[in-house]
């Protein structure tokens, strides 16, 4: 008798297999994921689209070259002490932008997106005060933002 044959009852054996064959291919994945590093917190807050790690390393090393290029766009303003303010909010915006890009990431990366955060929130402090070290510190977080960038 050949299976499937029987209206009633056909290929019940054959479903529980796959269910079976399917739940362990799951249960091997996650153990896989979680090998790497994965945790479910980062499965259960991940924001929707986020596709993987080379990704969001590419968004990431973009949205650095990004605000290495709004910083150098700015330098001439700050060493002729010219719309402070202004400077001042486009560092702020830049540093949100940062925090959210590096919210996910290895913990080497946010390390470095420390380091330039503190650089930035200097330079935020420096250009609220009209100091005249807020140029050495803009090309210090510059320079901060290439290496984590390479």
């Amino acid at each position: 008798m050949a299976w499937g044959s029987k209206r009633s009852g056909g290929g019940g054996g054959v479903a529980w297999l796959a269910l079976l064959v399917a739940l362990a291919a799951l249960f091997l994945s996650w153990k896989a994921y979680q090998r790497t590093g994965g945790e479910l917190e980062d499965v259960l807050h991940a924001p929707l689209g986020e596709t993987g790690e080379a990704e969001t390393t590419v968004d990431r090393e973009s949205d650095l070259a990004a605000a290495r290029a709004r910083l150098l766009q700015r330098r001439t303003e700050v060493a002729a002490e010219r719309n402070l303010r202004q400077v001042q909010e486009d560092v702020a915006e830049m540093r949100a932008d940062l925090e959210r890009s590096f919210r996910h990431a290895g913990e080497e990366a946010r390390e470095g997106w420390r380091e330039v955060d503190a650089d930035l929130e200097r330079l935020e402090a420096q250009l609220r005060e009209g100091s005249a070290r807020a140029v050495e510190t803009l090309d210090s977080a510059v320079e901060r933002m290439k290496r984590i960038g390479e």
